[in-house]
């Protein structure tokens, strides 16, 4: 058990008994043993927590947990998540998402509202033998509430800043548990261009979740989750002289998505094995709009569409009689993803002058004519079929000798990527004076890429369990070395930027103008990036003494190699692009501590990372020794709270403190962002089920940043959402 198991997160309020979490109570279908005698550490906490204290997110969840970080910007497609100073802005995630044992396999459906979810539990450090592919520094595993836990039907409804509202039911019938939401916003920040706000926020989702009766051989489950969400976005504000300006740009920022998981379980106990099996649909349909240049003038947008399916199945074999010592677990999984992306970028006025007519215009003499260009806009039309696929055969064994448990296991993964894409456009020029009329020129890029990345993963580890005086207080010891992987895959985002320079070089070389190099920064190489790999090897303590007092203590060192990056084109690029730039140490130290006594309950966590390049040469700079932009060097969260009986009722009354920082934004580390503190309080009054409740985040309305880009050689920073406050009531019936 961890020190978190009975976190008080948004102000410390109080728990009741049934809220405390015991590690039996945590399901996870990998694990042979409770979480608590794992070489790993682990935070986990139970529905009635995140439920009281407004946890409904993998953002309001990563508060809790030391060396976690997933800031909250652009819209759901963005969800950016920082473990131990590694992580990624684009593609494939450093964390494996699990709901009901089921993996998330697309990362642009990470982000959605947490309601019906019974428990919350991440691991930290590389968990690839028994997780495989994105789980290089963690996972994140939900399990929802199904009818044996049910404890009957519950409306929720939350009101407050932005007129932002939430409400939500459960209830069951028969085997089956039912779940829906809602959520709207009118948003927090506004666009200077027009007055309207960027990121307005309208979802809803839906649940079913069918749990088999008891039978003592074969038992089946399924969950069905389907969420739906219209929302704005990007509220992105220029940053000139170190000051950032509000968002302010012409176009549309929008992000529409419906999602689908659906996955199959069951668990099979025969006279010689036991058998384990989990299956899944996963289906995802969204569309993006982007003014891609943030600015008032008409330059370039953005509109992505995709239309995603993935198919997953996991077995899970293991001796059906338990032996006295060994526990042997053998397992094998396999999933294919196919996603058709429609991604067409439409130049604008402005962007056709700018980006291509005065590119093109400064290498032609002034004296002999200039390119000019009559359309108005023209659309850069790109489509790409993607497909991924991974299969991944891999055995634990896990030891008992005495105080001793150790761990050892072996994976073999074998991931594979192909991607057809076609990017095609078309404008009319005429080169003045020589040209009497403007002519038609078509540019086309096309063609296709396929790869497969073998991946072997090892895994060590020893628990040595010691018990202290009368045997309440235990005394865990632990170390562990581990290796996980993200997965490779394609660029897409840059196609624009690679029509754009071959139109350019077409139309010179249509006008018999050759130069001495090309003015092409990228091409189909670029468009690929293999796996990023990590070594982790770890050392902790952890303390327990009954659910009093609770601490946890632990070292890592994490080696990258193959680092993916994001990396910009030189010049005045519209695109980005992943690349396997470097190689990157981080080490540091992550602590628990929580105290519950009587009706008062403290809970302290934090962290340290250092995460600095080892090699990173783009061409121009090496960034050797400077720290990797984008992951808090610290992280910090503090909260206290107690009970007071009021006339047959409880009044709970709790505040709690939490920061991360300072970032660093970019890789040359001259852009900084400091350690912010945010505050917040709730104060609650319960009686006979029915709660009604106050709470505040951002308090102290403290202003910082969350993310930052570039874009055509400006800089962009996104803001942290100001002060805010919400009512709610729950009531059980």
């Amino acid at each position: 058990m961890t020190v978190l198991s009975f976190l008080l997160l948004l102000g410390t309020a109080p728990l009741q008994s049934d809220t405390v979490l015991t590690p039996s109570s945590v399901s996870a279908v990998k694990q042979s043993i409770s979480l608590d005698r794992l070489a790993a550490p682990s935070t986990t906490l139970e529905a009635s927590v995140m439920q009281a204290h407004g946890i409904s997110s993998q953002a309001s969840f990563a508060a809790a947990v030391p060396g976690l970080y997933i800031p909250e910007y652009g819209a759901s497609l963005t969800s950016t998540i920082y473990v131990r100073g590694l992580g990624s802005r684009m593609d494939n995630p450093v964390v494996g998402y699990y709901i009901d044992d089921i993996p998330i396999i697309d990362k642009n459906a990470y982000d959605f509202d947490w309601n019906g979810v019974g428990s919350a539990s991440f691991l930290r450090g590389p968990q690839g033998t028994l997780y495989g592919r994105n789980s290089m520094c963690g996972i994140l595993s939900l399990h929802s509430t199904g009818p044996r836990g049910f404890g009957g039907p519950m409306l929720r409804a939350e009101y407050g800043s932005a007129s932002s509202l939430r409400v939500s039911a459960e209830a069951a019938s028969g085997n089956s548990v039912f779940g829906a939401g809602l959520r709207r916003s009118d948003g927090f920040f506004q666009n200077e261009y027009d007055g309207r706000m960027c990121d307005p926020y309208l979802g809803g989702n839906f649940r079913w979740k069918w749990e088999s009766g008891p039978d003592d051989r074969l038992r089946l489950s399924n969950s069905l989750n389907v969420f739906v969400s219209d929302e704005g976005g990007f509220a992105y504000g220029l940053m000139e002289d170190g000051v950032r300006h509000e968002a302010d740009y012409d176009g549309e920022g929008s992000y529409r998505r419906v999602s689908l998981l659906e996955g199959f379980k069951l668990s099979f106990s025969g006279q010689n094995a036991r058998i384990d099996g989990m299956a899944s649909l996963q289906l995802l349909a969204d569309r993006m709009r982007m003014d891609q240049d943030y600015s008032p003038v008409p330059v370039f947008t953005l509109e992505q569409r995709q239309r995603s399916a993935a198919l997953t199945f996991e077995l899970i074999a293991r001796p059906a009689r338990s032996h006295a010592h060994w526990k042997p677990q053998t397992g094998f999984f396999a999933m294919g993803k196919a996603n058709s992306m429609h991604a067409p970028v439409e130049f604008l006025r402005d962007g056709i002058q700018t980006l291509i007519l005065d590119n093109a215009n400064s290498n032609i003499p002034g004296d002999i004519g200039h390119l000019d260009i009559s359309d108005d806009s023209f659309t850069a039309a790109s489509e790409f079929g993607l497909f991924n696929w991974d299969a991944a055969l891999y055995h634990e064994s896990l030891f008992e000798f005495g105080r001793w448990v150790l761990t050892a296991g072996m994976r073999l993964e074998l991931e594979g990527a192909a991607m057809n894409y076609d990017s095609e456009a078309l404008v009319h020029y005429r080169f003045v004076p020589t040209m009497a009329a403007h002519k038609a020129f078509s540019t086309a890029y096309k063609g296709s890429i396929f790869h497969i990345w073998p991946v072997l993963l090892p895994k060590l580890s020893a628990v040595y369990d010691l018990p202290l005086g009368d045997g309440r207080r235990r005394l865990k010891l632990y170390a562990s070395a581990t290796k996980g992987f993200r997965a490779g895959g394609f660029n897409t985002q840059i196609f624009s930027d690679i029509l754009q320079n071959m139109m350019m070089n077409g139309l010179m070389k249509d006008l018999g103008v050759y130069f001495d190099r090309p003015m092409v920064s990228v091409g189909a190489g670029n468009t690929e990036y293999r796996p990023e790999q990590a070594t982790n090897f770890e050392l902790g303590a952890r303390f327990g003494k009954g659910t009093e007092l609770k601490a946890e203590l632990c070292a890592f060192l994490m080696q990258v190699e193959g680092q993916q990056l994001t990396v910009f084109p030189p010049g005045m690029s519209t695109g980005r692009m992943m690349a396997n730039a470097g190689k990157s140490r981080s080490h540091g130290a992550e602590a628990e501590l929580s105290v519950n006594k009587g009706r008062f309950h403290a809970i302290l966590t934090g962290s340290w990372a250092e995460a600095r390049f080892t090699e990173y040469d783009d061409g121009n700079n090496d960034y050797a020794g400077r720290r990797i932009p984008y992951s808090p060097r610290f992280t910090l969260f503090a909260g206290a709270g107690c009970d007071i009986p009021v006339s047959g009722s409880t009044l709970g009354i709790g505040a709690d403190l939490r920061g991360a920082g300072p970032f660093e934004w970019n890789e040359a580390n001259t852009l900084r962002e400091p350690f912010t503190p945010v505050f917040g309080a709730r104060i609650s009054l319960r009686k006979d089920g029915k709660e009604l409740y106050l709470r505040g985040e951002n308090l102290a309305d403290a202003s910082y940043h969350t993310f930052y880009f570039r874009s055509m050689s400006k800089d962009y920073l996104a803001a942290a959402k100001p002060r805010r406050i919400y009512a709610g009531l729950s009531i059980k019936l």
